[in-house]
């Protein structure tokens, strides 16, 4: 995407640096009424989940990770929303806005879409980003999530395509609470050192939100 470049040189580099961890980074908390999720969407069962990714991405070949999550119905619906808020921060600095995404639920299978287009006016009219996904519950204590990633005419970004196998592996410690979570470390928890859903997604709005404030400030490229 023409002048792209540029708006990447022109970001302090705590924001570039930032960016560049976005693929690894977590999570959003906003109201309940931010997305609108289907009224009888499946829930997980409250307790701790592992969850196990591997996929691939363009430029960086497979990857993997492994994340344990302490759930109860909020914290389970904090952790869909984050998946999503994630997804807008990844496109945020290339200045790209996403549509609402759009949500289908046939039975134990929910599926999700959001459109990100390009704000530059003289790109095509279709570039950007499209991020589709499919959960399917097979029960209440194991999910799997499917996700496709395609970039339209964007620079620094490519297609990825990612599975999780999540599942319930029994009750949290008696030292977490729900929300609380370890990223690429399980078996290693040490007490009171946990990565936190809630506190991850404040980082996260921050993060967008200055990315639309820099976005704002520049201009269309």
């Amino acid at each position: 995407m023409e002048g792209d470049e540029l708006r990447y040189e022109r970001l302090p580099n705590i924001v570039v640096k930032s960016f560049a961890g976005l693929s690894w980074c977590v999570l959003v908390v906003l109201p309940a009424a931010a997305y609108d999720f289907p009224e009888n969407m499946p829930a997980r069962k409250p307790g701790l989940w592992e969850i196990v990714m591997t996929g691939t991405m363009d430029g960086l070949g497979t990857v993997q990770s492994k994340e344990q999550y302490c759930l109860d119905a909020r914290a389970d619906r904090a952790l869909h929303e984050l998946f999503i808020l994630r997804k807008e921060l990844q496109v945020v600095y290339p200045d790209l806005t996403c549509q609402t995404p759009r949500f289908d639920q046939a039975g134990n299978v929910l599926s999700g879409e959001m459109l990100c287009r390009t704000n530059s006016q003289t790109d095509a009219e279709d570039a950007g980003k499209d991020f589709r996904w499919k959960y399917t519950f097979e029960s209440d204590s194991h999910v799997v999530l499917e996700e496709h990633d395609t970039a339209r005419d964007m620079l620094f970004s490519g297609e990825s395509r990612m599975v999780e196998e999540q599942r319930w592996i029994g009750e949290c410690a008696a030292d977490q609470k729900p929300g609380d979570g370890i990223m690429d470390r399980p078996g290693k928890r040490e007490k009171g050192e946990y990565d936190n859903i809630y506190e991850s997604l404040k980082v996260v709005k921050k993060l967008l939100n200055e990315g639309i404030e820099i976005n704002r400030r520049l201009g269309p490229m």
